[in-house]
């Protein structure tokens, strides 16, 4: 990942002022070459922060009590984790403490004094990716680890003969609003720029004008001072 430059220090500098005086853009105006690479949010661990997702496989310990502990215990549809003596626990949205303290609880109301339980997202399928526009097999994707941009296109099966490598999209949700920024698959693959690192949830679109049709092409709010992708919520 690259440190911010001054070069971007005068990028930001000049969205910042276009943000103050209220200038709006399209989805062509999304940030390209360099300017896209300032300032990426980093990837999340999965842990704290991560959110239990359906088919997302656990391991839940009760301390001192290996015959309720479970080692692969694979979330429901539903959202829900079967244990012994307490049955189904709802655990989807919740982080992997959260989902401890409910199960404890729910353990302590009948059987046990007090009980330690931990619990730990052993595989994290809610780590998803949508691939779209002109790839051969557009879809969503489970990731695991870290995955950068042309990573995420092969997962789709690689781009399209159609396909404007010099116009792929990166949406991202960030500080609650969704963004964009544009990248050169080709350049990237020539080692010309950097392979950005893609995140759960973000959306990967190749062709602009798949990504105009997806984001319904309405007028973008430039982003604030100190983030890379432009706004597409308006700044709301």
């Amino acid at each position: 990942m690259n440190r911010p430059t001054n070069s971007n220090h005068r990028i930001w500098a000049g969205l910042a002022a276009c943000a103050m005086l209220g200038a709006c853009s399209t989805v062509e105006d999304a940030p390209q070459g360099k300017d896209a690479y300032a300032a990426i949010p980093p990837a999340p661990a999965v842990g704290m922060d991560y959110h239990i997702s359906p088919d997302d496989v656990l391991r839940i310990q009760v301390y001192h009590e290996p015959g309720l502990s479970l080692e692969d215990a694979q979330v429901t549809a539903a959202g829900m984790v079967r244990m012994p003596l307490i049955g189904d626990v709802s655990v989807a949205g919740l982080s992997a403490s959260e989902a401890s303290d409910v199960i404890a609880g729910r353990l302590g109301d009948r059987y046990l004094v007090s009980p330690q339980v931990t619990v730990f997202v052993k595989r994290a399928v809610g780590r998803r990716i949508t691939v779209d526009g002109e790839v051969r097999q557009p879809g969503v994707f489970p990731i695991e680890g870290r995955l950068g941009l042309q990573q995420a296109v092969a997962l789709a099966s690689g781009p399209t003969r159609l396909a404007s490598l010099g116009q792929i999209v990166v949406v991202r949700i960030a500080d609650g609003q969704r963004k964009a920024a544009m990248f050169d698959l080709s350049a990237i693959r020539k080692g010309e720029a950097p392979d950005p690192e893609i995140l759960p949830g973000d959306t990967i679109i190749i062709g602009l004008s798949r990504a105009k049709a997806i984001l319904g092409g309405a007028l973008l709010a430039v982003p604030a001072l100190g983030v890379g992708f432009i706004a597409l919520d308006g700044g709301h």
